[in-house]
């Protein structure tokens, strides 16, 4: 996910197999120095694998910082660089020509850059997540994946940082007859989603992280549901565009 901020800061959201695409579009249109802000909400697969076919690594111009967990037991940094490693990939960290830079989250907010900030606070989810409050010039995203709130209630943080967002993206990976069977499974279902966004007053919700399992009608069905219940809701898709207006 990228956000391309008024000043022209370039974050992305968790580096997933779309980013080689992305990769790609963003190496062709720098030819001088430019910055990456690369947020990770955790370290799984799914949200890192993408990384060594990043094209912007292979550019010495280019530096991209990588903001991530802070974990006890390893680096962030030694997390990243092992991806590059026999028997699993053919390049070594040294092939690595971009300039990178790690930085640890635990609770808190900092700003990355002129005129952003992010605010950020970990949630349930086996190994841990960050959830990521981004102020952007005065619009607020928030970004919420892999995120298991318990049958009792949602998590806090979450809604804390989701209150008043514009835009609040949130894990949407099983429906609610799945989700009974899949606890402890680090996920949330389309109803807590619609609860996320009423309780924190957002603006517009999307819904995304689906299971692999659900075919293109199951996620209109859910969206269909959630829309139901929180009108402002769209369950996002390879390619979705969109402008937050100034305010």
């Amino acid at each position: 996910m990228e956000i391309t901020s008024a000043d022209g800061t370039l974050i992305i959201l968790d580096s997933g197999t779309g980013i080689r695409k992305h990769g790609n579009d963003i190496a062709r249109k720098h030819d001088s120095a430019y910055d990456i802000h690369l947020f990770l909400s955790h370290t799984h697969w799914d949200h890192i694998i993408g990384f060594p076919f990043f094209a912007p690594i292979h550019q010495p111009h280019a530096h991209i910082t990588i903001y991530g967990p802070k974990r006890a037991n390893d680096s962030l940094e030694h997390t990243i660089y092992g991806l590059f490693q026999a028997p699993y990939f053919p390049l070594v960290s040294s092939d690595i020509k971009a300039k990178l830079t790690f930085v640890e989250l635990d609770e808190g907010q900092l700003r990355f850059s002129q005129d952003n900030t992010v605010h950020f606070a970990p949630h349930p989810h086996p190994n841990g997540a960050l959830t990521y409050r981004l102020d952007i010039g005065g619009q607020v995203i928030t970004y919420v994946t892999d995120i298991e709130h318990t049958k009792e209630r949602l998590v806090p943080s979450v809604v804390e940082l989701s209150r008043n967002a514009d835009i609040l993206i949130h894990d949407c990976h099983f429906n609610e007859d799945d989700l009974p069977t899949h606890r402890a499974w680090g996920h949330s279902s389309w109803e807590e989603c619609v609860q996320v966004a009423l309780k924190a007053k957002v603006k517009q919700l999307f819904l995304f992280h689906f299971s692999p399992n659900y075919s293109d009608n199951d996620i209109l069905d859910m969206e269909r549901l959630a829309r139901a219940k929180f009108p402002k809701t769209a369950a996002a898709h390879q390619s979705m565009t969109l402008e937050i207006p100034a305010t």
